[in-house]
Parts: structure tokens; C-alpha cells; sequence
């Protein structure tokens, strides 16, 4: 694929960037800069919030190269201490291909976890930036918080990278935990789950519940049900209009925090080779084994004759018993050493029936 899988996450980023630059613009647009910055940055508030977005990118990136390989090597650790006395820790042999639509979907579990965090630092974001009994003009009402809302979630980005980063690693080395094999006596389903993706699943779960939530009480409840549980009576038409944008904004947000991301994601796909060897080195060392995929054999469809009194065709399927879906090098080895015995078991029988024949 090479760098033609970074066309959409590049044009993706610049797009978001675009409209997320105009929405800021236009709602800061004549207000007084930060007081705390010097006046040598810029005179108005809306340039001081771009230039520290812009910042902010080298930081994230120095973020990742400081913590995301020492953090993953904790995770690494924990999981093993935590699942050693049901799973095996081992290496799967993974493939390699990572296109633009998997980098594009990698950046979605952490933008909604930013989302969902953002309720955190909205209030204290908007007193800081806008001062607390800051009013916004009746023309950029609608637009005020949604904008604020995507200032703070932008906020939150470096925590949830700084909790997702390291589970990218963990997944693009192909570490994985699997029942040990005396658990399969037992009636459950094997168990094969990628480390990185048995966190990120918990922090995703948080971020699916959190996210509609947070939404729901910054633009449906805040402007349309807590006025009128005061008694306010809301026009049809601002209710309408408002419903339609937040329902947008709901959908739409999390895209403009992905856009943000992006960088990091393929900054992370430059760093892979270094990262998963580092990774792979230390799962060696916790006495994980390079296992193999293994193909499942089709399972065979037994058609049997019509049955009279019930009117129906019974259909039996049938499936190889004790089949494993991973495989470490030491059964690879015991399955070879047993599949040649049944060889040589079958010669043997072949050649009494023919020493028979030609006694009789």
C-alpha cells in the first residue's frame, strides 16, 4: 500500500483543522487576547487558541515517543500478573497490512473518550477563555457551545492518548492472551483476545456509555429542558433549530477530534518497527511463545432423509472434536510427530491387507 493509505488521514486532518480553525475564529472573532499570554503572541483571542493548537502537536508527538513504549511495558506486565492463572501469554504471527480506513477508525475510540471527558474541563475552559458571566451574541448563540465543548475536547485529547497509545503498541506486536489448555476441558468458548485490545475495549466501553450522555445534557438539556423546568417558555422554531444543530454537532464532533488525532496515529505508524520489537523483546523474556494461526475446518453438512412425521429435514453438523484455534510451537511439533505415526499406522494396515490377499 505504502504512502497512498495516508491520503485520507491526511485529508481528513485538514479538513477538520479547516472548520475547526473557522469555528473558532468566528466566535472569538474581536475579543481581547489572554491576559496570561504576553502581548507579543497576538492581540485577539481566537489567534492565542490556534497557536496553542499548533503547539500542541509537537507535544503529543513527544508524548508518545516518552510514554506510550513505557506505559505499554506496565500494561504488559499487569495483564500477565493479572490472567497468569487462566491464560498464556504468547506471540501471534499477525499480518502487516494497516491501510488509511484502520488508521481513520483507530482514532475514533480515543476522540469519543475526549468527548465524553470534555464535561470536565468545559466550565473551567469557559471562564478562563470567555470569563464566567460571558454572554455570547445572539447570532453565535447556537455555535457557543458547540465550540466550547470541542475546545475542552481537544483539551482532553493528551489524557485519552496518553491511555490509548499504548494500546496501539500492544496490538500492532500481535501479544495475545489464550485459555491454558487445561481450561478447555471446561465448557466455555476458547478465549484469544489481543492485550492491547482487551484494554482498549474497557476504555471504549466507558467512552460509548459516557459520550451520548454528555451530549445529551450539553445540547438538549442545557439550552431546551433546564429553561423550561424553570418556567421559560422556548419558541417551536428555537426548538426545532436547536434540536436539528445538536443532533448534528452530536455526530459531527467526534470527526473534528479524530482530525486531531490523525497526526499521532500515523506518527505511531512511523515509530511501529522500533516499538514492536521493544514489545516483543520484553513478552519473550515474560515467557510468551510465537504461536500460529490455524485453519478451522470446514464444517461438514450431514443432509439425512425426509423425516415423515415431523415434515422436516434433519441437518446434523459435524466439526473435528478438541480442535484448537491457537496453536503454540510445542503442540505444532506433537501434532506433526502424531500425524506421521497415523502414517505410518495406515502403511502397516495396507500392507497385512495385502499379505492376506495373496495368502488366500
Amino acid at each position: 500500500m505504502g504512502a497512498r493509505r495516508f491520503v485520507t488521514p491526511v485529508l481528513m486532518f485538514f479538513l477538520g483543522m479547516l472548520v475547526i480553525t473557522q469555528l473558532i475564529l468566528t466566535i472569538t472573532q474581536g475579543m481581547p487576547h489572554i491576559e496570561i499570554i504576553p502581548d507579543t503572541l497576538s492581540t485577539e483571542l481566537g489567534t492565542d487558541i490556534i497557536t496553542i493548537m499548533v503547539i500542541a502537536f509537537p507535544i503529543l508527538f513527544l508524548e508518545y515517543y516518552l510514554f506510550a513504549v513505557p506505559i505499554a511495558v506496565v500494561l504488559l506486565i499487569g495483564t500477565k500478573i493479572v490472567k497468569s492463572t487462566r491464560y498464556e501469554l504468547n506471540i501471534m504471527n499477525i499480518g502487516r497490512d494497516f491501510g488509511g480506513t484502520q488508521i481513520v477508525r483507530r482514532a475514533a475510540a480515543p476522540a469519543l473518550f475526549a468527548v465524553a471527558s470534555a464535561e470536565l474541563f468545559r466550565a473551567p475552559l469557559r471562564a478562563f477563555l470567555f470569563g464566567a458571566e460571558f454572554v455570547p451574541p445572539p447570532e453565535f448563540a447556537s455555535l457557543f457551545p458547540v465550540v466550547v465543548s470541542l475546545m475542552s475536547a481537544l483539551l482532553a485529547v493528551p489524557i485519552a492518548l496518553l491511555l490509548f497509545m499504548p494500546t496501539w503498541i500492544l496490538n500492532d506486536a500481535g501479544v495475545v492472551t489464550h485459555l491454558k489448555s487445561d481450561r478447555l476441558d471446561l465448557r466455555q468458548c476458547p478465549d484469544t483476545q489481543g492485550v492491547g485490545r482487551w484494554i482498549a475495549n474497557m476504555l471504549g466501553g466507558y467512552a460509548l456509555l459516557a459520550f451520548p450522555i454528555t451530549m445529551f445534557l450539553n445540547h438538549f438539556y442545557e439550552p431546551l429542558i433546564s429553561p423550561w423546568l424553570q418556567g421559560t417558555i422556548i419558541p417551536p422554531e428555537q426548538v426545532f433549530y436547536q434540536v436539528t444543530t445538536g443532533t448534528l454537532w452530536t455526530i459531527g464532533l467526534p470527526f473534528f477530534v479524530m482530525a486531531f488525532i490523525l497526526p499521532v496515529i500515523m506518527f505511531n505508524e512511523a515509530m511501529q518497527k522500533r516499538s514492536t520489537v521493544r514489545i516483543l523483546r520484553l513478552a519473550t523474556r515474560l515467557g510468551a511463545k510465537m504461536v500460529r494461526r490455524e485453519q478451522i475446518q470446514e464444517i461438514k453438512r450431514l443432509s439425512y432423509a425426509y423425516d415423515e412425521d415431523k415434515s422436516a429435514t434433519v441437518e446434523l453438523y459435524a466439526a473435528a472434536a478438541n480442535k484448537e484455534i491457537v496453536s503454540t510451537q510445542k503442540s505444532i511439533k506433537t501434532k506433526s510427530k502424531d500425524s506421521s505415526y497415523s502414517k505410518k499406522e495406515k502403511v502397516k494396515t495396507k500392507q497385512k491387507k495385502k499379505q492376506k490377499k495373496s495368502k488366500k
